[in-house]
């Protein structure tokens, strides 16, 4: 961080009230254990080496902020068939609607999950469908909203 290190903004974040309430978990690519006790000295509430599994970083915030995660089951996911493409284009969004587009855009730009699964359940096409819903089950908003804007776009010069 350019301004101060991660030690001092902890120590800053922990001097507040607020910040007393704060979870702080240091990521560091250290693999000297005595880091560790530097780093909870700083006032961190937790510690994890570089690289790390997605789980444990779950683990960890279930651990300190009580956050527990429901998982699907990997036979019932949507997920395209091994027969039909999973290949997602804006070509293939320029089929829907201006308005089912537009409501896609906006659920994805507010992180809508629940919403954005919503009007993926409204598309015709089932493999386009499960395409969307997978990855908005894997939070890639940025991929949403880039193909619905180039999808828009298209539609915009027909």
């Amino acid at each position: 961080m350019p301004v101060m290190d991660g030690y001092e903004t902890t120590q800053k974040i922990k001097a507040t009230t607020q910040g007393q309430a704060t979870a702080i978990i240091a990521l560091t690519a250290s693999v000297l254990e005595e880091e560790r006790a530097v780093v909870l000295s700083a006032g961190c509430d937790d510690f994890m080496r570089k690289p790390f599994r997605e789980e444990d970083i779950f683990d960890a915030m279930n651990k300190h902020l009580g956050v527990c995660y429901i998982y699907e089951d990997n036979q019932t996911a949507m997920t395209p068939t091994e027969t039909e493409p999973a290949e997602l284009t804006p070509a293939s969004l320029a089929t829907l609607s201006p308005d089912l587009l537009a409501n896609l855009r906006q659920a994805t730009l507010e992180l809508d999950l629940q919403s954005l699964l919503t009007f993926i359940k409204q598309i015709q096409n089932p493999t386009l469908a499960n395409t969307l819903a997978e990855l908005a089950n894997r939070f890639q908003y940025d991929q949403l909203l880039g193909l619905i804007e180039q999808a828009e776009a298209a539609e915009a010069q027909i």
